[in-house]
């Protein structure tokens, strides 16, 4: 009896241990894979894309832009730790362990960290308003050359068709769609605004076509310069790759993630905005 007893512990003992080694290997390939969409050097730049946003409604919305004071609620706002918790938090809860191996595979390739690489620089890149507005530039002249009956341009269809399958476009007009709400949520509770909830509603749907053109216009533009560099095979097996469940799935996890981060973001920018135009200190 004694002998069964300290056989069934062990056999326990050992599942245990076994479970908590599944765990921790899985955690490892999560922080890994992060490290490998360079999430990081993403958030980052995101960052710096927010203070500068963050200072422009300042210029828009506060006397003087709002000062010192109001940069830092702007710089505590986009704090990168805690923009970088939300997004893993969102990526833990939404991607699935078993698809791991295959992001793995894709990412730590030769061509995955090639495409990683041009992506970061290219968004490293747009932090130069000249630079973002001459790729702005050149994508509408593929696209009007493309509407005049010219041939159409190789890489922009390769690059549109990595967009669809993506749905890069509808997934990040419905993240601004969002955003904008949640800015519009944190004015009205902050006393900045009075607005109902079908006001706010109303008045985000109302933006919708513009925020798709410009998302549209954007997202082309950044591409077109991230994948310049790469040759039509890099940008056509990436696109593939987009289209396996692994691909779906991590596609799925990262808009979750950074959904989130930006919804929370903007809530927070709101309120901090309707305490500073009522002249309280955050």
């Amino acid at each position: 009896m004694t002998h069964a007893l300290i056989r069934s512990t062990v056999a326990v003992v050992l599942v245990l241990v076994l479970a908590l080694r599944a765990a921790g290997d899985e955690a490892e390939d999560r922080i890994v894979l992060n490290q490998a969409l360079g999430l990081g050097p993403l958030l980052e730049i995101m960052q710096a894309e927010g203070e500068e946003f963050g200072a422009g409604l300042g210029q828009n919305f506060l006397p003087g832009g709002g000062g010192a004071a109001w940069q830092r609620v702007v710089t505590r706002i986009y704090d990168p730790e805690k923009m970088s918790q939300v997004v893993e938090r969102g990526l833990r809860a939404e991607l699935e362990a078993r698809h791991l191996p295959d992001l793995l595979e894709f990412f730590h390739s030769a061509r995955g960290k090639r495409i990683v690489e041009h992506e970061i620089a290219a968004r490293r890149a747009f932090l130069d308003s000249a630079i973002e507005d001459a790729a702005k530039a050149a994508y509408r002249e593929a696209k009007e050359s493309e509407s005049g009956g010219q041939q159409q341009d190789r890489r922009l269809a390769l690059i549109r068709s990595y967009v669809e399958a993506n749905d890069l476009i509808g997934f990040n007009v419905a993240g601004a769609l969002n955003s904008n709400l949640r800015f519009y949520q944190g004015m009205v509770e902050g006393g900045g605004l009075d607005m109902s909830d079908a006001e706010m509603v109303d008045e985000v749907w109302a933006q919708e076509e513009e925020t798709r053109a410009d998302t549209e216009e954007w997202m082309m533009s950044y591409l077109m310069l991230a994948y310049s560099d790469l040759s039509d095979a890099d940008v056509s097996a990436y696109a593939t790759f987009s289209e396996t469940p692994a691909g779906h799935a991590l596609n799925r996890a990262l808009f979750a993630g950074f959904d989130r981060m930006y919804g929370d973001i903007s809530y927070a920018l709101g309120l901090a905005l309707a305490a500073q135009m009522k002249g309280e200190d955050l």
